[in-house]
């Protein structure tokens, strides 16, 4: 899969996903994900993961693209070493989860895909 911007080293290509099915009809829709994630994902990340998984979910769904470390940091005012233990937060807790394919660029660089969920599996 080719995706239209840049990925550079160290990158992991990361795909929006927002949209389930409703779990019950007190399941509520707020814009494009459930209440019910939004408010579960408050009380089961730290404060750096939550700050990137709010930062991912600023992203269209269905969007891919390489996720810049530097631009999560800039755009949320946290640390590189923060940035580094959220993501594997957003992985140990499966918001994040490892698609074992890789996506590339025009210039042909990879990057391994990860599918971004806005409720944890």
């Amino acid at each position: 899969m080719t995706i239209k911007g840049d990925l550079y080293r160290n990158q992991k290509a990361i795909q929006i996903n927002k949209k389930r099915n409703p779990i019950d009809f007190y399941d509520v829709r707020i814009g494009d994900i459930f209440k019910i994630d939004l408010l579960a994902a408050c009380r089961n990340l730290k404060e750096s993961s939550l700050k990137i998984y709010l930062y991912l979910l600023s992203n269209q769904d269905g969007y891919i693209g390489g996720l810049s470390s530097a631009d999560v940091c800039a755009q949320t005012g946290i640390s590189e070493s923060s940035f580094r233990r959220g993501m594997q937060e957003l992985i140990d807790k499966k918001y994040l989860i490892n698609q074992q394919e890789a996506v590339y660029d025009k210039q042909g660089r990879s990057a391994p895909l990860y599918a971004f969920n806005a409720w944890s599996n």
